[in-house]
């Protein structure tokens, strides 16, 4: 039988893997059109997974501690604030891949780079020491159960809205 948390586990290496990439394109030495071409299919790969991944944890996995550990409200609003960062700080990094200007401004991408690899990072563990504990500790196996099934319904759900 497959584990509760599987599917978000998976997502977290996933983005790991990407995060990675990202970490090896920010120390690289490559020509800056090099690089902003690899930042770019960076950008178009691990836009949707994020995306997938944050919409699970807050349609899903939040809601579910919340009901099980309604203490835990103010841990659960902030990974749902970093959330938020996260998406703004991946808008960041792609604008200043992604923008009009014909040379790469590296100092500005770079630091764009960084600070989302640091949110992600530090989102992660939180999300680990706070809230995977928790439910892992605290509920029933039929409950773990509906819990990953509600991550598969999450994920089929999104796919067709991208349809």
């Amino acid at each position: 039988m497959e584990r509760w948390d599987t599917q978000v586990r998976k997502d977290h290496e996933a983005l790991e893997a990407q995060v990675g990439a990202l970490r090896a394109v920010l120390a690289t030495d490559a020509g800056t059109e090099d690089r902003r071409a690899t930042l770019q299919r960076f950008i178009r790969a691990i836009g949707p997974d994020l995306e997938l991944h944050l919409r699970k944890e807050e349609e899903v996995l939040f809601p579910a501690l919340q009901k099980l550990a309604p203490e835990k409200g103010d841990a659960i609003l902030f990974l749902k604030e970093q959330h938020g960062q996260l998406r703004t700080a991946l808008r960041q990094l792609a604008g200043s891949v992604c923008g009009c200007e014909p040379e790469l401004n590296w100092k500005e991408t770079a630091h764009a780079g960084q600070k989302f690899v640091d949110l992600l990072e530090e989102h992660e563990k939180k999300e680990e020491q706070l809230l995977i504990r928790v439910l892992e500790i605290s509920l029933k196996p039929n409950e773990l159960i509906e819990l990953a099934h509600g991550f598969h319904q999450m994920a089929w759900k999104i796919f067709r809205e991208g349809l």
